[in-house]
């Protein structure tokens, strides 16, 4: 209720620092010495500032680089050891002879190529050059800059088949060799960034699905340098379970290996591969496993949700919405019935998988939910430009490095993309990937909102020191449940501004009323003139029995979007009046659960 909330200052201390350890069941060693070994994956424990409190750490786990093909079509040039520099602040030049660099160097960092194409970039374009018709007709389109031919004649061929099919030119090369190979220069540039207490480098590919052009990646992010000695692509596994049960079998926690396999994209998914009323137990079991998050903003569109119609109030919705995959149109021609294509749409974003996780725990008869997906943001960059999220520096998406800057004004609905923060015990490999894993994790649209999330006492931003009895990425026991319970189960939200005022909170609920899923929104602060920091309670007294899920998202006051810097740079906004307009960034939470048994 809005009588329950409290607004109050938020410290540089309290936001930079955060949940006690006691409540999240970390433990830390006091006095231990930091250690920085480059390439000595997680070998080093840093001293916390404060002996049983986590730091926030802001980062990116979707980057592409020359590695991928489809970047390599439209002119990037730069290799994951460039991609990490960057993170870290060095100026990158692309292709157009632009340099750009990162406003904040990043705390951590994941290069995720695309390793289906591995076998190519390795054998057509570097290191080997290979002089094969195949190669050679690939690298005359790309030089002379038709970067959509190459995409659409090599790079589609092999993610859009289903089931999918090797490069045609493998029976003169031995391709499996070649990808082993790029595999392992992919690792050698992340040993070589990493650094432990300072940055992170950790290890990771795209596994990229894209029968007939709808979006079943996976990003695969390993916990440390003990990974398997080939990826895993969608080719030799062409689907996501066998994905998840070659990553059981050869990267083992007992030796030292560990992994998560994080979906994006989800607008452009239909609901593949998210059918988790088919899934068997066994399958059931290794989904919850290893997608423990969900990748809910890039620069592809945001994800968070769609209404349930497509006629349907956008506003709760609409935010850097890209609903539509021409990739998917381009193959499988318009859509003849509409109502069921945005019923499949609206299936596989986030908010909808959340309540899919719950109608799919009573279904195991409360035992398993195998949606509990925590939210990441990301960039989904194709120039190795981690993190480079800045609205006013933006040079457009994957197709943008060799275009005229107004013919990015003709379509502009790509955005920079988000970033992905943590809640972690250090700036470690293993500190990174266990608050990733543990689902203390939320995302951002790009702004570095500073943001904690959970269940808390009524009274809770009266207190010193704020204490989130369960917080985000958790879940609600039924003995804490009883004792929170009262007139009803109380969040709290803390947040502050990164460089622009905060605008408003929201609390998104979800649950279930005679089994379905009911989604509502719950606007529980609004600031009209901005905040720098805020704490507002919330106590949701419409609360039931039965499973449900909360999270919070924090909405920036509006400035400028990408598209209106750049028209208002060119004095072409009254040509491309679409562009001219103000954007609310924002952060969203992982959820907290309450799952019955």
């Amino acid at each position: 209720m809005l009588d329950d909330m409290a607004a109050n200052a938020t410290t540089d201390r309290e936001m930079g620092r955060g949940y006690p350890a006691r409540t999240l069941a970390v433990t830390l060693l006091a006095g231990c010495l930091c250690l920085s070994l480059p390439g000595a994956a997680g070998a080093g424990t840093c001293t916390p500032e404060s002996d049983g409190e986590l730091q926030l750490l802001f980062g990116d786990l979707h980057v592409h680089t020359a590695y991928s093909l489809d970047a390599y079509a439209f002119g990037t040039l730069a290799t994951p050891r460039e991609a990490y520099a960057f993170a870290k602040g060095q100026p990158l030049r692309l292709d157009n002879g632009q340099i750009i660099s990162i406003d904040r160097p990043l705390d951590f960092t994941a290069v995720t190529d695309h390793a289906e194409t591995w076998e190519i970039t390795w054998s057509c374009t570097d290191p080997i050059y290979a002089d094969i018709p195949y190669c050679r007709e690939m690298r005359a389109l790309r030089d002379a800059g038709d970067g959509r031919g190459v995409f659409v004649n090599y790079l589609l061929p092999v993610v859009t088949n289903d089931p999918p099919v090797p490069a045609p030119f493998c029976d003169g090369i031995d391709c499996e060799a070649a990808g082993r190979s790029q595999w392992q220069r992919v690792q050698e540039a992340a040993q070589q960034a990493n650094d432990p207490c300072e940055f992170t480098a950790l290890i990771g590919y795209e596994w990229t699905a894209s029968p007939n052009g709808r979006h079943w990646h996976r990003n695969v992010i390993f916990r440390s340098d003990q990974v398997p000695d080939q990826a895993f692509d969608y080719i030799r596994y062409p689907s996501v379970d066998r994905l998840w049960s070659a990553l059981a079998e050869h990267c083992r926690p007992e030796d030292g290996c560990d992994a998560l396999a994080i979906p994006h994209n989800l607008n452009w998914t239909d609901g593949g591969t998210f059918d988790v009323e088919n899934d068997s137990p066994d399958v059931a079991a290794l989904r919850a496993r290893y997608e423990r998050l969900a990748e809910m903003h890039q620069e592809k569109g945001s994800s968070e949700c769609l209404p349930e119609s497509r006629d349907g109030d956008m506003s709760d919705c609409g935010f850097e919405l890209v609903a539509v995959n021409s990739a998917k149109q381009r193959m499988m021609g318009p859509a003849t019935d509409l109502d069921a294509e945005w019923r499949a749409m609206r299936s596989g974003y986030y908010r909808s998988l959340l309540s899919s996780g719950l109608v799919a725990y009573e279904d195991s008869r409360r035992t398993l939910n195998p949606l509990q997906l925590g939210a990441i943001g990301s960039t989904d960059g194709h120039f190795a430009a981690s993190g480079f999220t800045e609205e006013s520096t933006f040079t457009g998406g994957v197709y943008a490095v060799w275009m005229d800057p107004e013919v990015l004004l003709t379509n502009p609905v790509y955005n920079p993309g988000g970033l992905v923060a943590v809640w972690a015990t250090e700036n470690t490999r293993a500190g990174v990937f266990d608050a990733l894993q543990n689902r203390s994790a939320y995302a951002t649209s790009g702004t570095r909102i500073r943001m904690k999330f959970g269940t808390t006492a009524a009274d809770a931003c009266e207190a010193a020191e704020i204490e989130f009895r369960t917080p985000m990425g958790g879940t609600i026991t039924d003995e804490a449940s009883a004792d929170e319970a009262g007139a009803g189960r109380t969040f709290t939200v803390q947040a502050a501004m990164d460089r622009t005022p905060l605008a408003a909170i929201d609390i998104v609920k979800g649950h279930l009323e005679d089994g379905a899923p009911v989604e509502t929104v719950h606007r529980v602060a609004e600031f009209e003139t901005g905040k720098a920091s805020v704490c507002v309670t919330w106590t949701d007294e419409s609360e039931s029995a039965g499973p449900a899920y909360w999270y919070a998202r924090v909405i920036e006051a509006p400035s400028p979007r990408w598209s209106k810097h750049l028209c208002e740079r060119l004095g072409l906004c009254d040509k491309y009046p679409d562009t001219d307009r103000m954007i609310q960034d924002r952060a969203w939470s992982s959820p907290v659960w309450y799952l019955p048994r």
